[in-house]
Order: structure tokens, then C-alpha cells, then sequence
């Protein structure tokens, strides 16, 4: 395919789409607040948080990653998508707590309702630290899919390392700009433009192999790949990291700091499994096992299978090519955004601002977020270029979302059990991703996943440690126990559209 038409029409789609953060960044009145640019001042409706929350999950992961993971391993993939359906329930039992605490004391981070629930320091740092990290493996996917989905569809004229460079530029100039509320808008245009590509492209693909007849093609290729091999152990790995994991995730947990109200995020938890789960699951199941049939992806073999859909344009129609990988850069920037945004608040209000032992007054906090960007920009460029950034996505992709698992007791001891103490939670967060890393780095096993390990180790030792461990105080229990027991019977949380407050816990930062 011809490198010029495509980078004519990826051009115009970057000018749209810095074109909608710009704007969007510049809706509020003078000057950024930090509340306006980390959580978009708290006042994102539901069709803009639906859409940038199911745009974040759309990722390489989706567009590229999840087709080759069905070319490769065959249709008992598909059963990762039951994630979507306790995602949804996730955001109405926990997003709504989040939000709830979030607007009553002004938090933008994770890390800082943790150290005001646990009056503890390490711990919000400990937090911080393991999401930023955990976050690294899911943004750098993103760049090096979209580099390499643009490499293939110009045939090397756009090679891997420039493709790098634009993908970085792109969402660093978004973040930069426009903050949150660029960044959510943004991300609605992307969700939008992105299912249309994977519609079209679903549409296509069974015009070429003679409609669902492809199964039954499929099965005379390659039966194994329509049979379930029965592999548990992988699957409640990505149960566990795409559903209870997912929600605890720094980026997500703002996405709950910024919604207008609890009704929103009820109206989002209704909506999202109907949203995730046909986009995550049915069409890359019809496109990845479409690839098998001979003819359909001609050069596609299990080391390349990652870029299946570019290729599949490249052979067929090049001339929507270009619409193809703009829908994947798309898939790409509408994750990466978001996270990197949440990224640099933590480095900046839980990691700068704790150590430098005083909270960062407005300005500061703005200012060294956006520093904090660019660096990560920076950093997830310089990795994309390292041989290991440019595997296959979702083996990455799942390393960041079992350190994700391991920061979910600690954070159901804030939002239900108050029996976990704060040695508990800080122990078994340690212990949870020790035993993550030895399992994927170190080569050790016990018959499960590396985020299910951690997770099983974590949940143990916080349960042991805050059994003999000083309990939490009484005026944490009442700032946030209490007041859920007080907020979620009275069905304030349940009013359309309200924000109300209760009267009785003071407003502090």
C-alpha cells in the first residue's frame, strides 16, 4: 500500500482529533484548576464517561492483540469476555463509594484517600507506585501496536520507530493540552470512530469467508481451534485481572472522581457489559478465526498475528487501509490517554507531593503534572523501542493488570471491610506483588496465573497481619463506613443527577 494516501488520511484524522481535545480543554473558565484538569472538574455526564471508559478498554489489546490471541489459541477465548459483565457490577459496588468520598473531601488520586483512611504515608506511596507500574505495560502496548499496525499497512515505508514517535506525540500533545476533560471528550470521538471500524471490518471479513460458514471452515483447518482445550487457570487470570482488577486501576478510580453524580455512574454500570462485551469478544472472535482460512490474512503466521487486520486491508482493500489503522490509533491513544493523565497525577500528588512533606497548592499541582507527562511520554517511547516492547499485547498487557489485582485489598479495606488494618494492607501488597514477579519474571509456579498467585497471597497475608495489627481509628471508620451506611440508606445516591452531600462529615482536603 502507498505510504502517502495513508499518512494524508491519518493526518486529518490527528487534526480532528487534537482539534476536539483543544476545544474540549478550553470549556472551562481561565485558568486549570488541578480538580478541572485531573478530573475534569467533576462534572462528566454519562454518554461522555460510558464512552471514554469503554473507549480506555478498547485498546491494541482489542483491535490487534485479542485477533491474534483467537488465531493462535482458537474460540475458548472468547470466554474472557464474562469480565465485562462484573466490570459493570464493579462500577455500581465500588465506583460509586469512590465517587462519594471523592467529592466529599476533594481527592484526586487514589493514594490520597488512601493515606486519609489509613493515616499512613508509605502505604499511599506503595500504592502509587504499583499503579503507575502497573499502568506502564498497558500504555507502552499501545504505542508499539499502533507502530507496528502502521509499519505493516505502508509496507516499512512508515518503519516501527517513526511510527513510535507519532503515536507518542499524538497523546502527549492531548494530555498536555487539554487534561481531563480534552482527554474525555476525545476519547468519545475515538470510541465512536473506533466501533464503526470494527463493525465495517466484522461486515467485511464475513463477506470474504461466506458469512458464519467460517466455523465450520475453521473446524475443517484446524479443529483444535473450535474446541475448548480447557485451560481454567489462564482464563481466571483474565477474569480476575480484567474484571476485579480493572476497576482498581488509578485511571478508572479518577473516571469515578469525575463523574457528576452516583446516577451516573449507575446509568454507566447498566451499560457497560452490553457496550465491552460484543466489541471485546464477538467481532476479534469472527476476524481472528477468519485469519486462519487460507487466503484471508495470506502472510499472516502465529509470530505476526498480533497485526492480522492491517493485513487482512493490505491484501484486500488498501485503499481503506489507512481508515483501518487510524481506527486502531484510535483503539490506541483513547487508552494511553487517559492513563498517562493518571499516571503523572500520582507521580505528582502521591510520590512528589508526599515526599516533599506538604501538599502541592493548585498551580503546583498542574504544573508538575504536566511535567510529569512529558517524562512519561518520554519513558513509554524509549521502552516501545526496546526488543521486549514490541511482543505480543496481551501477554504485556496481562503483567499490568495482575499488579492491578494486587492493589484491590487494599482498597476493599477503605470501601467495605473495615477489619483490614493498615499493616495489613501494606503487607500483603508487598507480599502480593513479590509473589506476582516470581511467578512471571522468576519461572516459579504453583498452578496459577501470576496475578492470581499474588492475589491469593496478598489476600492472605493482609487477612493474617490485620488480625494482630493495630485495627483502624474510629475516625476513619466514621469518615467512611459510617458515612456509606448513612449515604447509600438514605438513596441520596439515587437521586437523578443530585450531588448532595450528607451534612454531618466537615469537607477537608
Amino acid at each position: 500500500m502507498a505510504a502517502l494516501p495513508t499518512l494524508i488520511i491519518l493526518a486529518g484524522f490527528t487534526a480532528i482529533l487534537l482539534s476536539i481535545a483543544y476545544l474540549a480543554g478550553r470549556q472551562t473558565p481561565g485558568q486549570q484548576t488541578a480538580e478541572d484538569y485531573v478530573v475534569g472538574g467533576r462534572k462528566i455526564g454519562t454518554v461522555v464517561l460510558l464512552l471514554s471508559m469503554g473507549a480506555t478498554y478498547f485498546s491494541t489489546w482489542t483491535l490487534l492483540g485479542s485477533f491474534g490471541a483467537y488465531f493462535r489459541e482458537g474460540i475458548w477465548f472468547a470466554g474472557f469476555a464474562v469480565w465485562t459483565i462484573f466490570h459493570g457490577l464493579f462500577v455500581w459496588m465500588f465506583g460509586t463509594r469512590i465517587w462519594l468520598i471523592g467529592k466529599r473531601y476533594g481527592f484526586l488520586t487514589p493514594g490520597q484517600m488512601v493515606e486519609h483512611y489509613y493515616q499512613s504515608r508509605r502505604l499511599r506511596v506503595l500504592v502509587a507506585l504499583v499503579g503507575i507500574t502497573s499502568l506502564v505495560p498497558v500504555m507502552l502496548i499501545q504505542v508499539s501496536g499502533g507502530a507496528r499496525a502502521l509499519e505493516t499497512l505502508t509496507d516499512g515505508a512508515v518503519p516501527y520507530a517513526l511510527g513510535v514517535t507519532l503515536a507518542t506525540l499524538m497523546v502527549g500533545a492531548i494530555v498536555l493540552w487539554a487534561g481531563f476533560r480534552g482527554t474525555a471528550w476525545s476519547d468519545l470521538f475515538l470510541g465512536v470512530f473506533f466501533a464503526a471500524i470494527m463493525i465495517f471490518t466484522a461486515l467485511y471479513v464475513l463477506n470474504l469467508v461466506d458469512g458464519l460458514a467460517l466455523f465450520a471452515s475453521v473446524s475443517e483447518i484446524n479443529p483444535a481451534l473450535v474446541t475448548n482445550p480447557g485451560k481454567p487457570g489462564s482464563m481466571l487470570e483474565l477474569w480476575l485481572g480484567l474484571g476485579f482488577g480493572a476497576w482498581v486501576l488509578p485511571h478508572m478510580w479518577q473516571k469515578f472522581y469525575s463523574a457528576k453524580s452516583a446516577d451516573t455512574l449507575g446509568k454507566v454500570a447498566v451499560a457497560t457489559p452490553f457496550w465491552n462485551s460484543w466489541m471485546m469478544a464477538i467481532i476479534p472472535l469472527i476476524i481472528g478465526l477468519a485469519a486462519v482460512i487460507p487466503g484471508v490474512a495470506p502472510e499472516v503466521t502465529r509470530e505476526t498475528s498480533d497485526t492480522i487486520l492491517p493485513q487482512i486491508f493490505a491484501a484486500h482493500a488498501p485503499i481503506l487501509a489507512a481508515f483501518v489503522v487510524a481506527g486502531i490509533l484510535a483503539a490506541a491513544i483513547s487508552t494511553i490517554n487517559s492513563q498517562l493523565l493518571s499516571s503523572a497525577s500520582l507521580v505528582a500528588e502521591d510520590i512528589w507531593g508526599t515526599l516533599r512533606g506538604s501538599p502541592l497548592s493548585d498551580g503546583e499541582s498542574t504544573r508538575v503534572t504536566r511535567i510529569v507527562v512529558a517524562g512519561l511520554t518520554i519513558l513509554v517511547f524509549v521502552l516501545a523501542l526496546t526488543p521486549g516492547g514490541a511482543g505480543h499485547l496481551v501477554p504485556i498487557a496481562s503483567l499490568g493488570f495482575g499488579l492491578g489485582l494486587q492493589l484491590v485489598p487494599s482498597a476493599l479495606g477503605m470501601l467495605y471491610f473495615r477489619s483490614i488494618t493498615e499493616a495489613g494492607a501494606f503487607a500483603g501488597l508487598i507480599a502480593g506483588v513479590a509473589t506476582l514477579v516470581l511467578v512471571k519474571l522468576g519461572g516459579v509456579s504453583i498452578g496459577l496465573g501470576g496475578g492470581t498467585s499474588g492475589l491469593l497471597v496478598n489476600i492472605a497475608v493482609t487477612y493474617g497481619v490485620s488480625r494482630v495489627t493495630t485495627p483502624i481509628s474510629a475516625a476513619s471508620i466514621a469518615a467512611y463506613h459510617d458515612l456509606f451506611a448513612h449515604y447509600m440508606g438514605a438513596g441520596v445516591a439515587k437521586k437523578s443527577g443530585t450531588d448532595e452531600m450528607p451534612a454531618e462529615t466537615p469537607k477537608a482536603v
